[in-house]
This record gives structure tokens, C-alpha cells and sequence, in this order.
């Protein structure tokens, strides 16, 4: 297990789509890093750039999309006994998004399971059958050993009677066990960083909660990062060391979860987190959502993006771009309320 190293550091990545109605920055300078063996948290609204984001770092980019600046360091480790070395640094963002480099990362070292599986799995392949076109894909091994490989990481992964399974095609599997198939997929070449893209969307709560402790297992057994995206502020809790929120195509604030949760600097970071229902409140009392909408990403407000809809907004925060501020150690806000070195605390 490489233990508490850096795996990627994405570097003011800029994810464009130049449409017909005008350009759209998916992702707009995005700069976080994940760390071997822990897992980070992305939240925020739908539409934010949390989704296109993972899809540069594996490089499928939906067309016209294409990464126009950054980098993605993709740190790789060797290992000698029981001590890890630096093996070697690839910037993903210089791959050829079709060229052989990239494929022989994608799937194998880096591996990510979507938001909804029946449309990211073959209806006419059996479960078995895809599970094992991705292991025959990366690894040297025959077709027998292939299959072996298969059960077992199903019968890891909790999927019910493996044996049976391994032969079934997806639309005769629950959803749960749909995504543990997604799951097995993702981990069936032992990757060291795993991107998870709301797996648990269409999920009952109790499949639910059996996913995310399963990844929490399985992480622990391979030592893998995690990349984990939603919209739950709730499961990045449960979930995650580290988070980053994200507003149109922005990181706004990069923190642990201690300090995300308990002294917010964004107001945006505020705004979702007062949008929480708590079960100390008064059950009569309206939930407090976010004033407006994400704004149309063809016409982007000029200044900070989330400032018409920020109860603290002022009048520079329409023509300044916020800066990037350590407002604690280890704790960044991209804010014009901290330019000058000053901050607010709480979830005011």
C-alpha cells in the first residue's frame, strides 16, 4: 500500500466545448490532488463540472470537448519490499486520448465506475464476459484464468452467487447488483486510484449504504485513492478525508472534511451546507435553498460566477475575478472576502 503519496495533482485544468451557441468552460482551472489511500470528496450542484473533470483526467472527453490547458500528473510508484520509490510522473493531459499510452492507463492503473450502469455496460455480453475482456485487455493471462480472476473479484465485491452471476447479462440483475458488477469491473486490474461518479444515484439507501461500505473495504484491502463525485454532502462525510467543491467549472474551496464541514469559508460551501436538513430542527421549518440558478453556462456572469446568488456579495465581486486564497493552512477559498488576508468563519 502506498500510504499517504501523492497519486495526481491537476494543475489549472481547463476543459472547453466550442459549440455553435458559444463556448462552454466545463471545467474552468480546476487544482486539487488526490493522495494514495484516501479518498476525495467533489460536491456540488449539477451542471458544475464535476463529471467532465473526471472524464479529462481519462481522457473521454465527449467531442467537441478537448482539455486546452493544464496539467494531470499521474504519479507511478515502484515498489521494493515494503518501501515504495517514485517510478515515474505522466502528464495525461500530453496523451493522445486514442493513442496506446493512455489505454494501457485507462482501465488498468486509473479506473472509474459511472452513474448509471445499464448504460455503461453491453446488454448482449454477459457480466462475466465483460469483466474478463478487461482483465484479458491489461493482463497477460489466458482465457481460463481469466474467468478465475472474474469470480473472484465478484465474489469480493459481495455480488450473490458469483457462480451463477458470472453467466447472467445485465438486465437480469437488481440495480445493486448491477453496480457491484460496475464495481468488480473497475477493480479487476487493481488500479491505484478509482473515480467514482455518483455509483449510487438510482440506489435504494440500503443498497446504497452496501456500496459505499464495500468501496470502503476494498479500498482498505488495495490501498487505492478514491475519487468519489456527488451531490450529497451527506456520503462525502461518511466518505471522504479531503473535498474540493466545485461552481461552474471552479474549485471554490479545497479542504478537509473537519474543516469543510465545521468552519466553511465559501459562501457557496455555506449555502449547501444550510440546504442540509438536521434533525434537531423544527420539523415545521422550510428547508433553506439556494437563491437563483446555475447560470446559463453560454452567458457567464462577469467577476465571480456565484455572485448572483451570494448573500454576500459586493459590489466587486461583479468585476473581480475572486483570487485563490489559503485562508487556513491547507484551506483554500477562491473568494474576494479573504483578498486581503482577512476571513469569516462559520456557515454564517
Amino acid at each position: 500500500m502506498v500510504g499517504n503519496r501523492t497519486l495526481l495533482e491537476v494543475k489549472s485544468l481547463r476543459t472547453y466545448f466550442p459549440l455553435d451557441e458559444g463556448l462552454v468552460r466545463a471545467v474552468d482551472g480546476a487544482d486539487f490532488k488526490l493522495v494514495s489511500g484516501k479518498t476525495l470528496g467533489v460536491v456540488g450542484e449539477s451542471g458544475c463540472g464535476k463529471s467532465v473533470t473526471a472524464q479529462s483526467i481519462l481522457r473521454i472527453v465527449p467531442r467537441p470537448g478537448k482539455i486546452v490547458e493544464g496539467e494531470l500528473l499521474f504519479h507511478r510508484y515502484s515498489k521494493e519490499g515494503d518501501a515504495f520509490s517514485m517510478a515515474d510522473v505522466v502528464d495525461l493531459a500530453k496523451l493522445d486520448p486514442r493513442g496506446r499510452d493512455i489505454r494501457r492507463i485507462r482501465g488498468n492503473e486509473i479506473a472509474m465506475v459511472f452513474q448509471e450502469p445499464m448504460t455503461s455496460l453491453s446488454p448482449v455480453h454477459t457480466m462475466g464476459n465483460q469483466i474478463a475482456e478487461v482483465i484479458l485487455l491489461h493482463q497477460k493471462v489466458s482465457q481460463a484464468e481469466a474467468r478465475e480472476r472474474t469470480l473472484d473479484i465478484l465474489h469480493r465485491v459481495g455480488m450473490p452467487k458469483p457462480s451463477q452471476t458470472i453467466d447472467s447479462y445485465p438486465f437480469e440483475l437488481s440495480g445493486g447488483m448491477r453496480q457491484r458488477g460496475m464495481i468488480a469491473m473497475a477493480l479487476s486490474c487493481h488500479p491505484s486510484l478509482l473515480i467514482a461518479d455518483e455509483p449510487t444515484t438510482a440506489l435504494d439507501v440500503t443498497t446504497e449504504a452496501q456500496i459505499l461500505d464495500l468501496m470502503r473495504e476494498l479500498q482498505e484491502e488495495l490501498g487505492m485513492a478514491i475519487m468519489y463525485i456527488t451531490h450529497d454532502l451527506g456520503v462525502v462525510a461518511e466518505m471522504a478525508e479531503l473535498a474540493v467543491v466545485m461552481y461552474l467549472g471552479k474549485v471554490v474551496e479545497r479542504a478537509d472534511v473537519d474543516s469543510l464541514f465545521y468552519n466553511p469559508h465559501h459562501p457557496y460551501t455555506k449555502a449547501l451546507l444550510r440546504s442540509i436538513p438536521r434533525i434537531t430542527e423544527d420539523r415545521r421549518k422550510w428547508l433553506e435553498a439556494i437563491r437563483g440558478m446555475v447560470p446559463d453556462p453560454y452567458n457567464m456572469p462577469s467577476g465571480c460566477p456565484f455572485h448572483p446568488r451570494c448573500v454576500s456579495a459586493q459590489k466587486q465581486c461583479e468585476e473581480v475575478d475572486p483570487p485563490w486564497v489559503e485562508v487556513e493552512p491547507e484551506h483554500w477559498a477562491r473568494c474576494v472576502l479573504y483578498a486581503d488576508g482577512t476571513t469569516e468563519t462559520g456557515q454564517g
